[in-house]
C-alpha cells in the first residue's frame, strides 16, 4: 500500500503553520542553528524550507548570503515565495 505524504496537502501544511510557534523548545533549536552557521557564510541551502522561517532568521545576520529554499509542499512554497518576494538573493525551488 503506497504511503501518502501529508505535506502535499494544504490542510496538513496549514495546520502545522498554525501551531508551529507552540512547538516546545523551538526557540532554543533556532538559537542553536544561528550559533552554528557562520556569519560570513556565502551560500545557504535550506532543504525542506517550509514557509522559510529558519532561512529568514539566518538572513537577518547574514544578508550577504545567497540562498536556495527547497520544498515540495505547494502551500509551503507559496508561503516561502511570499516571504522572500522582495529578496533577490533567495531562490525558492519546488522539488
Amino acid at each position: 500500500m503506497p504511503t501518502t505524504n501529508e505535506w502535499a496537502t494544504a490542510e496538513h501544511a496549514l495546520a502545522y503553520l498554525s501551531r508551529a510557534d507552540a512547538i516546545p523548545h523551538r526557540t532554543e533549536g533556532e538559537a542553536t542553528l544561528l550559533e552554528f552557521v557562520s556569519r560570513d557564510v556565502k551560500r545557504i541551502l535550506d532543504l525542506g524550507t517550509g514557509d522559510g522561517r529558519l532561512l529568514a532568521l539566518l538572513k537577518i545576520d547574514r544578508p550577504q548570503a545567497q540562498a536556495v529554499a527547497l520544498d515540495f509542499s505547494p502551500t509551503m512554497l507559496q508561503a516561502a515565495r511570499e516571504r522572500f518576494a522582495s529578496d533577490p538573493t533567495i531562490t525558492v525551488i519546488e522539488h
